[in-house]
Order: C-alpha cells, then sequence, then structure tokens
C-alpha cells in the first residue's frame, strides 16, 4: 500500500514562533526512508516551501498559498497529467487561484472605499514584516513574493469588507497568526484530491494521511483516509465544523513527530 502524508507547516511541521524545522528532520528522515512521499500543502508562497523543500531534501509535489496551486516537478509522475498546466522553472503547475495583482486591485480598492486601515504585504517593507511576523530578513522576502495570495499582516477589517471581497470572487481566511485572502476557486482540499488522484492512477492501493493544527486546515484534513490535529501552543486542538480529526498531544512539531510515528508504525 502507498502512503501520502499531506502537511501543514506552520505550527505543525514547523514551530510556530521559531519557524525551526529542527524537531522534525528525523521523522521527516523516516517518511523518507520508507518511501512515504512529504507533500506540503500551506499558505506559504512557492518561494517560501522551497526553502523548506531544498533544506529538507523533500522531492515531492508541493501545494501553495492555500491550496491556490500545485507544484509538480517535471516528470515525477509517469503519466501526463491530465489538467491545464503551465511549466515554470522545474515544474508543471495547475492553477486554481486568481493571481495576486487582481487581489491587491480589489483589497486596495475596498480599503480606500471602505475607510480602512489594514496592511499586507505588499504595503510592508521586509524589514516590518520581519518585525510582525517574526521572519527573518530572508525569509520575510520570500514571503512577501506572493503569486496568488495576499495577506493581513495587520489593521482592521470590518463585515462590509468581507461582503465586497466575496462579491469579487475572493474569500478570506484565517491562519495560524494572520488572514489570508484568495480566490473562491482556490482550496486546499481540491487541490489535496487532485493529487490523491494523480497518485491513484499510477498506485494500486493508497492511504492518505494530513496534519494540520487549524482551521485553516479544514479542507486538506477531509480530503484524506486519516486527519490528524496536533496541539496549539494552548495545548488545545482547533474546533473543526465540518471533519472529524485525531486530537494528537504534543504541540507543533512534537505532536507531528508523534503522528509519523503512527503512520509508520
Amino acid at each position: 500500500m502507498k502512503k501520502l502524508v499531506f502537511t501543514d507547516l506552520d505550527g505543525t511541521l514547523l514551530d510556530l514562533k521559531s519557524y525551526s524545522f529542527m524537531q522534525s528532520i528525523e521523522a521527516i528522515e523516516k517518511l523518507k526512508s520508507a518511501g512515504v512521499p512529504v507533500i506540503f500543502c500551506s499558505s506559504k508562497t512557492r518561494n517560501e516551501q522551497e526553502f523548506y523543500r531544498e533544506s529538507l531534501g523533500i522531492r515531492d509535489p508541493f501545494i501553495v498559498e492555500n491550496g491556490s496551486a500545485i507544484y509538480i516537478p517535471k516528470g515525477y509522475f509517469k503519466q501526463s497529467i491530465p489538467y491545464n498546466t503551465y511549466v515554470t522553472g522545474d515544474y508543471e503547475v495547475i492553477c486554481l487561484g486568481k493571481s495576486v495583482d487582481s487581489i491587491r486591485s480589489v483589497l486596495l480598492a475596498k480599503r480606500e472605499q471602505l475607510g480602512l486601515n489594514f496592511m499586507m504585504y505588499e504595503d510592508l517593507p521586509p524589514e516590518e514584516i520581519s518585525m510582525l511576523t517574526g521572519l527573518d530578513l530572508k525569509s520575510a522576502r520570500r514571503a512577501k513574493a506572493r503569486d496568488y495570495s495576499e495577506t493581513i499582516l495587520r489593521g482592521s477589517l470590518s463585515e462590509s469588507f468581507y461582503t465586497a471581497i466575496d462579491a469579487n470572487g475572493f474569500r478570506s481566511i484565517p491562519g495560524s497568526k494572520f488572514e489570508t485572502v484568495i480566490s473562491k476557486y482556490a482550496n486546499k482540499g481540491k487541490a489535496v484530491e487532485i493529487l490523491i488522484e494523480l497518485y491513484a492512477r499510477e498506485n494500486d492501493d493508497l492511504e492518505t494521511f494530513a496534519i494540520g493544527d487549524s482551521q485553516n486546515d479544514a479542507e486538506m484534513l477531509a480530503a484524506v483516509d486519516n486527519p490528524f490535529l496536533v496541539q496549539r501552543p494552548d495545548g488545545e486542538w482547533a474546533e473543526l465544523a465540518d471533519v472529524t480529526a485525531q486530537g494528537i498531544s504534543g504541540v507543533g512539531p512534537k505532536g507531528w513527530v508523534r503522528v509519523v510515528d503512527l503512520i509508520l508504525n
């Protein structure tokens, strides 16, 4: 049986405060040795996820910006991909979302029309992004280089704002720290389902797992056979309305490692 592991990053594989993956390295090596793909499914950008993939020696597909696009290394699947794709660098990309330029255009217009004071990545230099997020400068620059989403880093929003972006084909997703605006058509669950379909074309028997920590992971968790939640820093587990996930003791990476042990053993 072929196993697949889909995972969130912040607050799961990565420490929520330091963004360190050191606690997860041994478990990742176990998954790689067992031939289990480790598929990132996160709000993080392509640049951010590439950094962690390269640091950890992971070569599997990955899902960026809350399900906005799927990046598949060229030649990863033996069969041709039965979806519209475009090629960038070493990847074939399945795009589910809309461009960041279209999102920012709407956000700028609504901010002015509604008299709001929120700030997003586009508004701030890397130094200020670093202060707000806890990222180092290089990581802040990677986070700023967005393709399919924009994140509200500070300031107030309103019900009128949510109504306005909905009317323009976008939605706002609360993450572990900030809210991110994406296309209505971008969906972690849909992206996971597409990848499962692609793996199933080349594997007769699949068992799928997903690891998350927040409501933002609900779509991903609902799309797999075995959904898991790790504890939040307050010791609680996220409350999910539409999916029942197994809560694992251990905050962030500590819980993530325990899930990997369950998957492999």
